[in-house]
């Protein structure tokens, strides 16, 4: 098997070195960062896939992985689709996911298998509440977070992945399960504290997190929700943020010139996030109902840094798997990871990149 690794940042990069038993090519319309590739021994292609068509590059692979922002994946998919390359990406935006799903038949009728969400939320935690479920469980809670270990400055947190990526989940409506049914949360809402081990943080509601999973077991669960996790007082400030305006996308003027709020905030955190710090990522997925299920991951920053090695890992099992497999569609991975790898394996697979998640069980 071969793999398109399209995108080469720190979780792209990742990505790369963890499919070394295979050959892997590079897209990217960084020079620098293909520079790099190339000496890591890895075919590379400079393009600018905001311009350009990719699926005569994806013709040449089994599998292509987007490690680039949510926004390129529908086109990307259906590139793949164009092609007859297996399609796999991070996910984190609903609505891009849900037009990548659209692409069932067309994908079935190419003989390859689309997969969105293969990151670690949506990706991992997701995959982790499929296999906490069954037919006895009402509730899947699920708490996930990226930090700096030494954080820095009255948000406490620094950049760990897109900071576009960042701003969506705090300003799109939250999809989770309530009552049975699917329904939507304002972000920033639903504060709650959790600890792990001495450690105190808080958790609320962000986009993205659960993406297909209330559709997936709407009427078979009372309850499905996801928080992201923070060091404390740093929501507040995020809402405060969104109160006066400053992630809006509507132009505006300003002594003449026309300005966009995001944007403008994007710079200023861009320069305030970026400090050194290792960081950690920290998940939890949990299930009740007649019994108690629960799955912990404190991960550290080793070779690369948490984030990305916990969103790079999950996608490659995920990618291989896919790869392997006769399954063929546009498909939500808690659906077609549960089919195709058991749990125990899984979490095998996991320990196998020391990335470590305990499962705890119990009766009520």
């Amino acid at each position: 098997m071969n793999f398109l690794v399209v995108g080469y940042g720190k979780i792209g990069e990742a990505i790369a070195k963890y499919l070394t038993e295979y050959d892997v090519g590079v897209v990217d319309s960084d020079k620098k960062a293909l520079k790099d590739a190339e000496k890591h021994g890895y075919e590379v292609y400079h393009e600018n896939i905001a311009k350009g068509s990719l699926a005569g590059t994806m013709r040449r692979y089994d599998c292509v992985i987007s490690a680039v922002p949510y926004r390129f994946n529908y086109e990307l998919a259906r590139e793949a689709v164009e092609a007859g390359t297996h399609f796999c990406d991070l996910g984190g935006n609903d609505t891009i996911v849900d037009k990548e799903l659209s692409l069932h038949e067309e994908a079935k009728g190419a003989g390859i298998t689309i997969l969105p969400d293969c990151g670690l939320a949506p990706g991992l935690a997701d995959i982790l509440a499929a296999f906490a479920y069954s037919k006895e469980c009402r509730e899947i809670h699920m708490r996930v977070g990226g930090l700096p270990q030494q954080p820095r400055g009255p948000l406490r947190y620094k950049t760990v992945f897109s900071l576009e990526g960042l701003l969506n989940e705090y300003v799109e409506r939250v999809r989770i399960l309530k009552n049975g049914k699917v329904t939507h949360v304002k972000p920033l809402t639903g504060l709650e504290e959790i600890t792990f081990g001495k450690n105190i943080y808080e958790a609320f509601y962000t986009s993205g997190g659960t993406s297909t999973l209330p559709r997936t077991f709407e009427g078979k669960l009372e309850r499905l929700d996801y928080k992201t996790i923070r060091y404390p007082g740093h929501c507040h400030l995020i809402r405060a943020f969104t109160e006066m305006g400053l992630t809006a996308t509507d132009p505006m003027e300003l002594e003449g010139q026309s300005i966009i709020p995001r944007e403008v905030l994007m710079r200023l955190l861009s320069r305030t996030l970026s400090y050194e710090s290792e960081d950690i990522v920290l998940l939890r997925v949990t299930a009740e109902g007649e019994r108690h299920v629960q799955y912990n991951l404190v991960d550290y920053q080793k070779e690369f840094t948490a984030m990305a090695r916990t969103t790079a890992y999950p996608a490659v099992i995920s990618a291989i798997l896919i790869t392997e497999s006769d399954l063929t569609g546009a498909l939500p991975q808690e659906i077609v990871i549960p089919r195709l790898i058991r749990e125990r394996q899984y979490l095998k697979e996991l320990e196998k990149n020391d990335i470590i998640v305990e499962k705890q069980t119990g009766k009520v």
